[in-house]
């Protein structure tokens, strides 16, 4: 986001088919997003690592709620291209700017796990040295979130401008992705290809799709540049419709769940008929990021008008500590799992009791560490990008409900007095 005083929200001298661009505000609907994914992201690793190969239950729950790694890079492209489009910087403005912001943390957190690891674990003086190396070029388990993103900041000054001049033809590029994106993820689930030119194909497309490669990820990535690119029109619509659109979300969501089962009767096991990378995973992922993305547009217009409610601060606390929580949850995750180690609760509660307690206390700690961390002079290492000043001097956005229905209404501006 910037801090540049709004715009009109179509550029003077735009034809019709222009995009239109809101210029300096704060995106409202992306605290209810950032809120619910990073509670998500928690849930689906405290009930991953217990979770037996058996639980279909279990299964279901982490394929359900692996949406969150998607909905994050369509989250990091939307935000990335809407501050690029509102208010460009240089090529070297910009990967300052995005890339200090995700590698100064990912620095200090690689460096925590990384003494954690050698402290909790008899790792040789000479393995040490390559661990803190993977670890600082691949990424320590979620870490990879930033080693992706910095391949997004990377391209950002190429994506952004490509973005811009494929606008008229948006729907054919985003169709044509997720035609790439399903042939992907359907090679790796359904092939069994090992050798000759097939095998070779199918090797390529598992490198692509690993976690860490950003082409992995290229149809979320070019959803959110382009509903960037359309901001304005996009809003408005889902401000419309944001009802059926969560309704579609649920039904892909029984849908998965009904491909989940069926895949459980033709005698898959649980954690194959739960992959990420099927095509049924991948419609669900859609639908959960354009549900939320909804759901976000529905919170911004209920509070509209009341900030400072009971539920807006704490989905603003939520949308604030995200990054924290994002870093910091998987050390608080292990330590708690190391604590409960052999413990009666492990042993006779059974695995979904053990993730119940991982999740609440995961929530807690991490919550607390985050926000006592945000109130010090090292917020920005410990915690990533602060957004209280940026929401206290940007108009909102949605600012005022009228706004939705009437593009041409001029939004009032929220100050930090009226919060």
């Amino acid at each position: 986001m910037t801090d540049r005083d709004p715009g009109p929200e179509r550029p003077p001298g735009a034809g019709a088919d222009h995009t239109e661009v809101l210029h300096g505000r704060f995106l409202r609907p992306f605290d209810f997003f950032r809120a619910v994914a990073c509670v998500c992201v928690v849930a689906q690793h405290a009930v991953l690592w217990p979770v037996p190969p058996s639980s279909t239950f279990g299964w279901a729950l982490v394929m359900v709620l692996h949406f969150t790694r998607n909905a994050f890079f369509f989250l990091a492209a939307f935000v990335a291209c809407y501050a690029q489009v509102t208010r460009p910087r240089t090529v070297g403005g910009l990967w300052w700017r995005r890339l200090t912001q995700v590698l100064v943390p990912f620095a200090f957190w690689t460096a925590a796990y990384f003494v954690y690891t050698v402290a909790t674990s008899s790792v040789p003086a000479g393995q040490a040295i390559n661990l803190l190396w993977h670890d600082a070029w691949f990424g320590y388990y979620q870490l990879y979130f930033v080693i992706v993103l910095v391949q997004l900041y990377v391209l950002l000054p190429l994506l952004v401008p490509l973005v811009v001049r494929a606008r008229r033809v948006a729907g054919w590029v985003l169709l044509a992705s997720f035609a790439l994106q399903l042939a992907m993820v359907s090679l790796s689930h359904y092939a069994s290809w090992r050798s000759g030119a097939p095998g070779t194909v199918r090797n390529v497309d598992e490198i692509l799709l690993t976690s860490r490669v950003l082409l992995g990820y290229q149809f979320y990535v070019l959803a959110g540049l382009f509903a960037a690119v359309y901001a304005g029109p996009l809003g408005r619509f889902v401000a419309r419709q944001w009802s059926r659109i969560t309704v579609a979300a649920g039904a892909l969501f029984v849908l998965a769940l009904g491909y989940y089962a069926f895949g459980l009767a033709a005698g898959q096991t649980p954690g194959h008929a739960s992959d990420l990378y099927q095509p049924v995973a991948t419609v669900w992922f859609c639908g959960a990021i354009a549900g939320l993305y909804a759901l976000g547009w529905r919170w911004a217009q209920a509070v509209d008008g009341r900030p400072g409610g009971r539920g807006d601060r704490l989905v603003t606390w939520g949308s604030d500590i995200s990054g924290g929580m994002f870093f910091a949850h998987v050390l608080v995750l292990q330590v708690l799992l190391l604590g409960l180690d052999h413990t009666a609760l492990e042993a006779d509660a059974g695995w979904g009791a053990l993730a119940v307690v991982l999740f609440v206390g995961t929530v807690v700690v991490t919550a607390s560490l985050v926000t006592f961390a945000r109130r010090t002079p090292l917020r920005l290492v410990l915690t990533g990008p602060d957004r209280t000043a940026q929401r206290a001097s940007l108009r909102w956005w949605p600012a005022l409900a009228a706004a939705v229905w009437r593009p041409s209404a001029r939004p009032r501006a929220v100050t930090t007095a009226a919060r």
